[in-house]
């Protein structure tokens, strides 16, 4: 994956920036790995081609309309460089100039937006992460010290950026015993640590063990998993992970159903299923901001708030309980482990109807028939102890609507939370389940 980047670097003093001989940004091309987040090669460069240690605050990868092959423009805004740096030879720090030449139109309204800001020593907007302004990486990765060593896995390395998005920002570092991860997560996710902790402590085979929290911060420090996400398996081994998977939330949901006063106390907010078509009618209305690419048509709307409404009075019977909902549930947030499922990424875990799980969990899947049967089947059967499965199969269209909207729904809530300038990154989510849930509708 190739990455054009383009790069404000605020100078030691206020009102400069570091330019090229010629006045523009900064640039580089250089080769990033598609399963990577952009701030690893863009941090990779800073540090080991020019020397520039600062953080980074925001990655701004614009790939929409990019051809397959073609660079991604990329803008990258660091922390302010520390009085005593030397430039590389082509650069010096210079005013902040009023007019930009040169930056691919995609990346030019944020670089502008940015340099305003600098330009005028503004305050970042509210919805600005924190992990997105200054001084907060250097506290975050001394607490990562600190934590990691009184829960014996001192670091052996500096911790260094894997994941930065509006979302959420991750911070990896090396132990004499592998790595762990510091998860910093937006205020919509407040409860994912508390969450996530309470859900390791119960089952540790099931969720990546936990080596302390920080819930004021929304600091999550967890060790690596150590092993490849059921999704990506080969085609031969990935029906054993979709089982496993399956099977590794359901006993979760089962052992959790009906005692969800410690997810509560924990953070977890409450999703009622027949709370969604009323919520779904809003996300699709005029103030809804989850449709990133416009509003939607008022026949599209209201056909699938009324097949919302009908698919989740069709299911609200069928016997499952009140429990832990994952929401992002998926083959890329599951690893296999010595053949067990453990499941990853609890941030939008909320008290609900666990149905909602599989709509996420057969997504992946929908270029596989093969896998969709396959992960479709694992959950059904997952559930039979509880449940009728002859009544479920023939409810899967109803449980695949119903979760679908529910994933609108939680969309919602995320995109609002983000600055308008990041929403974009967002951009496919609460279509992507709209256009699924009309897919269901045309295929039945």
């Amino acid at each position: 994956m190739q990455l054009d980047l383009r790069f404000i670097v605020p100078g030691p003093a206020d009102g400069t920036i570091l330019l090229t001989s010629d006045g523009t940004l900064p640039s580089a091309a250089v080769e990033g790995h598609v399963d990577e987040a952009t701030v690893v090669a863009a941090t990779a460069y800073l540090r080991d081609v020019i020397g520039f240690r600062m953080p980074i605050l925001e990655t701004h990868p614009r790939w929409a309309g990019i051809p397959e092959g073609d660079p991604i423009p990329t803008l990258v805004l660091t922390e302010a460089a520390p009085t005593g740096w030397t430039p590389p030879p082509d650069a010096l720090f210079g005013s902040i100039p009023t007019v930009l030449d040169g930056i691919p139109a995609a990346i030019l309204p944020r670089a502008e937006e940015l340099l305003e800001e600098l330009r005028s020593d503004s305050a970042p907007p509210p919805l600005r992460p924190r992990w997105a302004r200054a001084g907060w990486q250097p506290r975050a990765s001394g607490w990562m010290a600190t934590a990691s060593a009184a829960a014996g896995r001192p670091l052996v390395g500096d911790p260094r950026p894997f994941y930065l998005r509006g979302i959420s920002a991750l911070l990896r570092a090396p132990t004499s015993t592998g790595h762990v991860f510091l998860k910093a997560v937006f205020p919509p996710f407040h409860a994912e640590p508390a969450v996530t902790r309470l859900l390791a402590d119960r089952f540790p085979g099931s969720v990546p063990r936990v080596l302390a929290i920080e819930p004021d911060e929304g600091w999550l420090l967890v060790e690596d998993v150590g092993a490849g996400w059921i999704g990506d398996l080969p085609a031969d081994q990935r029906p054993a992970g979709l089982e496993a998977g399956a099977h590794a939330l359901v006993a979760i949901q089962q052992a959790i159903a009906d005692d969800v006063e410690p997810l509560a106390a924990a953070g977890a907010p409450s999703r009622p299923l027949a709370d969604v078509p009323e919520a779904l009618d809003t996300v699709l209305g005029p103030d809804g901001t989850a449709m990133v690419e416009g509003p939607v048509s008022t026949e599209r709307h209201e056909r699938a708030v009324a097949a919302t409404w009908q698919a989740i009075d069709r299911v609200t019977g069928l016997g499952f309980p009140t429990t832990v909902v994952h929401g992002d549930f998926h083959p890329g947030n599951a690893a296999l482990v010595d053949g067990r499922a453990v499941i990853i990424d609890w941030s939008d875990a909320a008290i609900g109807n666990p149905l909602v799980d599989l709509v996420t969990w057969v997504s992946w899947s929908a270029a596989q028939p093969d896998d969709e049967r396959v992960a479709t089947d694992a959950w059904v059967d997952a559930w039979s102890g509880v449940t009728d499965s002859a009544t479920i199969r023939d409810r899967i269209d109803d449980i695949l609507v119903a979760g679908a909207a529910y994933q609108i729904v939680s969309y919602e809530g995320i995109v609002a939370a983000l600055e308008p300038a990041t929403r974009y990154t967002m951009a496919d989510g609460a279509s992507g389940f709209l256009r699924r849930l009309e897919e269901i509708l045309d295929r039945t």
